[in-house]
């Protein structure tokens, strides 16, 4: 676990923002078992105060579920706030979310672009595995897994930006991809989990071919269908 962003955290929101960027961004997927508090508290550089109040917080926002005894602990849950609650926040910052938009379609496009200069057959490796997790991800017993897709999803760009090997550009996605997801982990998007299928395979395939300019194509038409999708999602109707 990469604890250097960490270096001067203090208070226990900020402990729960970097956990809740760790879930947004599909590195702990549901089921995942944090550390101990202990633990997290010396790879942090923080107070064991701090690292409470921070799960607390994920899980008053439905991110995190602990257990007690000898097989507890803190363990990564779906999100279970309402789907209007989500779509409500996003009509209310709507403005904020298509300037992120515009920067992570920056970001993307110039790793995408890097991606296929500089890719290893590990790297390669990596995408297709991530690719082929999205159908299986999407289906269970319980319906539609969020959390599932959001794993996925997130292998896939983190494998993306490896390929790059660039960590200031790593870390900028990382962090515009966390900050998209935190809004819509909840909203009913799974319908669309085919079309991102489609892109990642055609941003895959440009990388393949080590075409820089095709690949940042790819990488921009992928973030013009998020914001589509925004924008449908907002304009949905329904309580579920």
């Amino acid at each position: 676990m990469d604890m250097r962003q960490l270096q001067t955290v203090r208070t226990g929101q900020e402990v729960a923002a970097y956990l809740r960027e760790r879930i947004a961004c599909g590195e702990w997927g549901v089921g995942y078992r944090l550390p101990a508090q202990r633990q997290l508290a010396i790879e942090l550089g923080v107070g064991r105060q701090a690292v409470r109040e921070g799960i607390a917080h994920l899980e008053a926002e439905g991110y995190l579920v602990t257990r007690r005894g000898a097989r507890g602990g803190s363990f990564v849950v779906e999100p279970s706030t309402p789907v209007s609650v989500w779509r409500e926040l996003l009509r209310e910052n709507l403005p904020d979310m298509e300037e992120l938009i515009d920067f992570r379609s920056a970001i993307e496009q110039h790793i995408c672009s890097l991606a296929a200069l500089r890719r290893s057959d590990s790297d390669l490796q990596a995408m297709r595995t991530a690719i082929a997790a999205l159908p299986g991800a999407v289906l269970t017993s319980d319906g539609f897994s969020y959390g599932a897709f959001r794993e996925a999803d997130g292998q896939f760009h983190a494998a993306v930006s490896a390929a790059a090997s660039n960590e200031r550009l790593t870390e900028a996605s990382r962090r515009a991809r966390a900050e998209l997801f935190l809004p819509t982990d909840n909203l009913p998007y799974e319908q669309r989990v085919e079309v991102t299928r489609q892109q990642h395979t055609a941003i895959y395939e440009a990388i393949v071919d080590g075409d820089a300019v095709a690949a940042a194509s790819a990488a921009r038409a992928h973030m013009d269908e998020t914001l589509r999708n925004l924008h449908a999602i907002i304009r949905e109707t329904g309580s579920s």
